[in-house]
C-alpha cells in the first residue's frame, strides 16, 4: 500500500535468453538499490548446478497447478517443457518489483499492467553459446535455447522492450539502473 500522494511501486520486467546474465544483473541491481526487490518465481524444472538457493521455488507439477488454479500467479507459462510462474506481488511492499521472466510472461504483464517497464537483456549468439556451455547446459539444450532466443528477440521488439546488450556487466547494470531512476521521476 502506498500513502496518499505517493507513487505506486514500479514493476520492472527483465527478460532475455538463458545465459544473457539476467540473474547476475538483477542481483547487482538489488545490492545497489534498497528500493528494489526481486520476485522469486516458481518452476517445475529441476535445479541446475549454477542455480542459487534463492533462484526459484522448485515445486512439482501438482503443487504448481494448485497454486495456479488458486490465482496465485500474476503470470505463468510453459518454457521448454517446464512451468514457470510469478507469484502475485505483496501489496504491503512499497519497493519497486523486478520480475525476471521470459518475454511471453512479459507480454502477460504488459497486458495487465501497461505501465510496467520492459527490459530485454541480450548477448550475441557466439557468446551466448559459450555461456550456456560453461554453465553446464547440454549441446541439444543449447541449440533449443538459441532458437528460443531468436523467437524472444523478435517478440521483445514487438512489445517495445528496451534492449540492453550485456557485453559488459557494469555498463549493462548501470544502463538498467538509469532506466529505473528515470521512471521514478
Amino acid at each position: 500500500m502506498t500513502s496518499e500522494g505517493a507513487k505506486a511501486p514500479l514493476i520492472i520486467v527483465i527478460s532475455g535468453p538463458g545465459g544473457a546474465g539476467k540473474g547476475t544483473i538483477v542481483r547487482e541491481l538489488c545490492e545497489q538499490d534498497s528500493k528494489v526487490t526481486v520476485s522469486r518465481s516458481w518452476t517445475t524444472r529441476e535445479p541446475r548446478v549454477d542455480d542459487k538457493d534463492d533462484s526459484y521455488f522448485f515445486v512439482d507439477d501438482a503443487t504448481f497447478n494448485k497454486h495456479k488454479d488458486n490465482g496465485g500467479f500474476i503470470e505463468c507459462n510453459d518454457f521448454l517443457g517446464s512451468m514457470y510462474g510469478t507469484p502475485m506481488p505483496d501489496s504491503n511492499d512499497e519497493r519497486d518489483l523486478i520480475l525476471e521472466i521470459d518475454v511471453s510472461g512479459g507480454r502477460q504483464i504488459n497486458e495487465k499492467l501497461p505501465e510496467a517497464i520492459l527490459i530485454f537483456i541480450d548477448v550475441e549468439d557466439p557468446e551466448l553459446r559459450r555461456r550456456l556451455s560453461e554453465r553446464g547446459d547440454k549441446s541439444s539444450e543449447i541449440d533449443k535455447r538459441l532458437l528460443e532466443a531468436e523467437r524472444e528477440r523478435k517478440e521483445a521488439k514487438e512489445l517495445n522492450y528496451q534492449i540492453i546488450l550485456n557485453n559488459d556487466l557494469v555498463k549493462a547494470t548501470k544502463a538498467i539502473n538509469e532506466i529505473i531512476c528515470k521512471a521514478r521521476l
